[in-house]
């Protein structure tokens, strides 16, 4: 690995120096989820929104549980299933409460943070499944909520961005429910990154808090096999999809050095390429988790301003016009048109 530390934003060295590598074990996982629960997102103050913590009913009858952020006010502009953080083996929901209030308020929608199960006691594609539930508990809920089943989103942070991108590409193969729009930020799509097999790999990405080392952990906790092999299913790690006609629009925001931006980069390629609409932002000198990780640094201000501010469009705008009500499809969540 050629060093990157002098390609990093100055504002965000103190990240470097403040937030070690995070290389997760299966000795080390319990002390970083620990570590993990005390994290909570910057956004400015919201009120004028409530928080009721629900159980819906899971995959296989248990109960997922979510957080339901609801603006006080009878006209919503939608739903937003928010994914959270953690390479889908650490992190809750809870983490992103002053994140989750400020967009309720801000996009007058309901913000619907999903506590999945996490790898790998859950892996693949227990975590996925459990999103799929909450989406569907969403569009029976739409007239309870106060909301238009036309307009309801995915979201997440991470390794919930891979989750929602897996999630909306599930749901435009099932053909049951609709996905609005996909806000992905930073997202982990792709096992093969940081293995023998990835596609295009970056010099200068992944040295720094989420590491080669941490992501192969991850998604072999996921897969319950060893990352990069040739047969991960695209539900489960969707970089690997080749079809992505018919996807709903996307938003996607990534630092110049952040692991991800290869396989950010290729995603978002694919969908140009399909015709989806696509908004891209490649942040340079940021590293991975610089929007939640940094409150003052000016890049770290720039993508919460252009992701929130996406988010926003899309619910009080109209902005990345929504999927149609009714996409094609049928394929399961084991396999999946590639």
């Amino acid at each position: 690995m050629t060093t990157s530390k002098h390609l990093i934003d100055p504002d965000l060295l103190p990240v470097v120096e403040q937030i070690p590598p995070m290389v997760p074990t299966a000795e080390s996982l319990p002390g970083l989820r620990a570590a993990l629960t005390g994290l909570r997102s910057p956004a400015p103050a919201a009120s004028g929104v409530t928080v009721e913590e629900r159980a819906v009913p899971g995959p296989d009858g248990s109960p997922v549980r979510v957080l339901v952020y609801a603006p006080e006010t009878r006209t919503r502009t939608g739903a937003l299933l928010w994914l959270h953080a953690g390479g889908m083996v650490m992190g809750t929901p809870d983490m992103y409460e002053p994140q989750s209030r400020f967009l309720a308020r801000q996009a007058g929608c309901v913000v619907i943070a999903v506590d999945y199960g996490l790898a790998p006691e859950n892996p693949y594609p227990a975590g996925l499944e459990d999103c799929y539930a909450v989406l569907r508990w969403a569009h029976a809920a739409a007239d309870e909520l106060g909301i238009p089943r036309g307009r309801i989103a995915v979201t997440g942070e991470s390794g919930g961005g891979g989750l929602a991108a897996a999630l909306a590409l599930l749901a435009r193969d099932r053909g049951e429910l609709a996905v609005s729009a996909q806000f992905l930020e930073y997202p982990m799509l792709d096992d093969r990154t940081g293995t023998p097999a990835e596609p295009d790999p970056m010099p200068h990405a992944g040295e720094f808090v989420w590491t080669k080392d941490s992501n192969r952990f991850a998604w072999g906790s996921v897969l319950g096999d060893e990352p990069g092999g040739a047969d991960a299913p695209i539900y489960a790690s969707p970089g690997r999809a080749e079809e992505l006609a018919g996807l709903p629009p996307a938003f996607i925001g990534v630092g110049a050095l952040d692991l991800f931006v290869g396989e950010n980069l290729r995603f978002a390629r694919g969908l140009i390429r399909a015709s989806v609409p696509t908004e891209l932002h490649v942040y340079p000198g940021a590293l991975y988790g610089f929007a939640s990780f940094s409150e003052d640094a000016e890049v770290a201000k720039n993508i919460r301003r252009d992701f929130w501010g996406a988010i926003e469009r899309h619910f009080r705008d109209g902005g990345l016009d929504p999927a149609a009500e009714a996409p094609a499809g049928g394929a399961e969540a084991r396999g999946g048109r590639r």
